[in-house]
């Protein structure tokens, strides 16, 4: 680039550079963030819980660069600790906090209706909203359901344990978060699908056989192919 002419100056900024390791390390935290929000069978309360993960991460980088230490922050503890700003990238992560908690201040809202769902055996009951308190005594005290819940995946628990002719509150109320949809993960998928197989050398694919296509791609169900041969 000074061969060109460019102007790198700011390569001998302790300034910039500095902001650069952090803009790495923080972005970092961000993108492992994402990736944990990605993926199939992941309904919405694990979702917030890693958000909320997250935001007591960005609450204790903010303490830590109160006290000056950096120590969560590998690119820039490589820096001259003289030449860091800790009072700068404090604010920073403050801002983010707060931004964090407006995004998912819906999801903060509804916080105790998640842990309800989400564990039935740890609510306490008389704390619980009155329509729950009576079917949230009888499920923890049978042991059946008790073993079921440690043994078996939120779905499979509430489709087979929890009736909606036995518990109709508890069953409706896991009807509403098994429904919710937390992340865009599983459209962005399917239009990825839809892309790679509607491509310019299959210009002959119709809109029928792209919806068997996709259907087919986007199912947890095996094809069974040697039986559907035998029917030819």
């Amino acid at each position: 680039m000074t061969i060109k002419g460019k102007d790198v100056s700011f390569l001998d900024d302790d300034q910039w550079l500095n902001d650069l390791a952090f803009l790495v390390d923080i972005t970092k935290y961000l993108a492992d963030l994402n990736l944990k929000l990605q993926g199939r069978k992941q309904f919405v309360n694990n979702l917030y819980e890693h958000v909320k993960a997250f935001i007591h991460k960005l609450q204790l980088f903010h303490q830590q660069f109160i006290l000056k230490k950096v120590v969560h922050f590998s690119t820039l503890s490589s820096r001259k600790s003289e030449t860091v700003n800790h009072d700068k990238y404090s604010a920073l992560i403050n801002s983010l906090i707060d931004e964090f908690k407006i995004r998912f201040s819906d999801f903060s809202d509804k916080f105790d209706e998640m842990e309800l769902f989400a564990d039935p055996f740890g609510t306490d009951a008389t704390n619980a909203p009155e329509m729950f308190q009576l079917e949230l005594i009888e499920i923890q005290n049978n042991s059946e359901r008790k073993r079921a819940f440690a043994e078996h995946v939120l779905l499979t628990f509430y489709g087979q344990y929890v009736t909606s002719d036995l518990f109709p509150n508890l069953s409706q109320h896991a009807l509403r978060f098994l429904s919710l949809f937390g992340s865009t993960y599983c459209c962005e998928q399917l239009f990825s699908m839809m892309k790679n197989v509607k491509s310019k050398s299959r210009s002959l694919l119709t809109d029928t056989h792209l919806s068997g296509i996709l259907r087919i791609a986007t199912s947890s169900v095996r094809a069974d192919i040697d039986s559907l041969c035998k029917q030819k």
